[in-house]
């Protein structure tokens, strides 16, 4: 059970990996794409290693920070939508817990990422008003097509990857934050998800294995890793344009 014990909000199981009735060659093939998806530029892009040594303008701040607003909004819909596509209880039982931990049992994370934007001095109406880069549109949209279309095999590689690089993400997130000088309850979000993120990944890993044990169903899986992560760069490559590349570095 993981808690943040300076600022409680939600507490859930991080569910691990089960091994069990996995074979090995399934096993080593999940464990390369992880390795692929962990090593893709996505992960550590330029712009989120700077990030995390670099302090930002407020408007700087303002730019990353709403536009990931727009790649968060309605991702807990997206996951659940992944249920439609499928009769396969243990996926339906994955997604769902997915999407109930980002409810929360005290409050949703969307909630608690608004309540980290207005910490950091950014309005709902700023997000009312602001208008997102084509990258970070097309990041939440391509993740909801994505996340509601067949082959069910296609998808479960999408939320694969983006649970699968969500930890790092948000490490990388929270070490920028940190060096920016904010405390532990304004960070608060970032470091739930970090836990959060793992467990995830890890329920994800547990029903996949009938879908990769053929050459055809990996195929299809890889399609859906490719998509999440060729979306992932573009919007980092957007905001990165924008910011660290704005000013001359």
């Amino acid at each position: 059970m993981f808690e943040n014990k300076l600022f409680k909000e939600n507490t859930f199981d991080v569910p691990q990996r089960n091994n069990e009735g996995i074979s090995s060659d399934i096993t080593q093939y999940l464990n390369e794409q992880i390795d692929r998806i962990m090593s893709h530029k996505s992960v550590h892009h330029p712009f989120l290693l700077w990030y995390a040594n670099t302090a930002l303008t407020p408007e700087e701040e303002k730019t990353l920070y709403l536009e990931t607003y727009t790649y968060f909004q309605d991702l807990p819909f997206y996951v659940a939508n992944i249920s439609t596509i499928t009769r396969d209880e243990n996926i339906l039982r994955e997604v769902l817990h997915n999407s109930l931990d980002e409810l929360g049992n005290r409050k949703s994370h969307s909630t608690i990422y608004d309540e980290f934007l207005a910490m950091i001095g950014i309005t709902q109406e700023n997000c009312t008003n602001y208008q997102p880069m084509n990258a970070s549109v097309k990041l939440n949209q391509g993740i909801c097509k994505a996340y509601n279309t067949p082959p069910i095999e296609t998808a479960l590689g999408a939320i694969f990857a983006d649970e699968t690089q969500s930890a790092k993400m948000c490490y990388l997130y929270n070490e920028g934050l940190k060096n920016q000088g904010y405390d532990k309850k304004t960070r608060f979000f970032w470091e739930l998800h970090i836990e959060a993120e793992v467990g995830h990944s890890n329920a994800i890993f547990n029903v996949l294995s009938k879908y990769v044990s053929t050459k055809e169903g990996r195929a299809q899986f890889e399609v859906g890793v490719n998509l999440y992560l060729d979306l992932m760069g573009k919007f980092w490559d957007s905001i990165d344009q924008a910011i660290r590349l704005g000013r001359g570095v």
